[in-house]
């Protein structure tokens, strides 16, 4: 089955990979959202590495991650990017992800962690919303068949923080002070994740084997038992 990214339309968006002309809008998109001096020409090879790389990750059957161009369908102008990076989560460092009577630990698992990035001037008009959510839709859930997505991002960006959670994503904030990099996380399972559990819980006899037959899907976290 290709895992590739196909093309991608919301009622305002297409979502699409970054091809050859896009240098420019490459550029100015990096450096108003990271604060990053790419230089045109740097601009221009990442541009056509992205471009290749979509046909060798259909050759190697691997997840098309990577940053995909955010256009306006109305005026063709690119404002942003969103896309999947493998992500380092050390869950130990909730208490809700791991065992009682287990201490808080920094080991890590990887994850599929979703990203968005929108021009200066087209921020807050829910761009980064719309893209975001037809992308975890349309490619995270209906053709990687993702368990679950994440989003990281610091203590003090509320705005993306207020993103996640548009995008109904639960926020857990990091209680220790390593990793220094980890502090804010966004959890996001996939539908079919939360339609297994119910159909676990319509076949337990009690509350204990419901608990057991959770324990085996690692997205639905135990806080979230009872209110299934």
């Amino acid at each position: 089955m290709p895992l590739r990214l196909e093309t991608i339309t919301t009622e305002r968006l297409v979502i699409r990979g970054f091809r050859p002309g896009d240098e420019a809008d490459r550029q100015l998109l990096i450096h108003e959202a990271f604060e990053l001096n790419e230089s045109l020409e740097d601009a221009r090879r990442w541009v056509n590495w992205a471009f290749e790389s979509d046909n060798f990750h259909d050759l190697m059957a691997q997840p098309a991650y990577g940053d995909y161009a955010v256009v306006r369908r109305d005026t063709g102008e690119l404002v942003g990017s969103v896309g999947l990076v493998p992500t380092m989560i050390p869950w130990g460092v909730f208490p809700e992800f791991r065992p009682a009577n287990t201490p808080a630990h920094t080991f890590t698992t990887p994850e599929y962690g979703l990203f968005w990035a929108v021009r200066t001037h087209a921020r807050g008009r829910g761009y980064a919303t719309e893209a975001a959510k037809a992308f975890i839709q349309k490619y995270v859930c209906g053709v990687l068949n993702a368990a679950r997505v994440v989003a990281m991002t610091e203590f003090e960006n509320k705005k993306s923080q207020r993103v996640m959670e548009k995008l109904g994503m639960r926020l857990y904030r990091n209680p220790q002070p390593d990793p220094f990099w980890f502090q804010v996380v966004g959890v996001l399972d996939n539908p079919l994740v939360r339609i297994m559990a119910l159909k676990a819980r319509s076949k337990a006899e009690n509350l204990a084997d419901l608990r057991k037959i959770l324990d085996q899907v690692p997205s639905v976290p135990p806080e979230d038992y009872d209110a299934l």
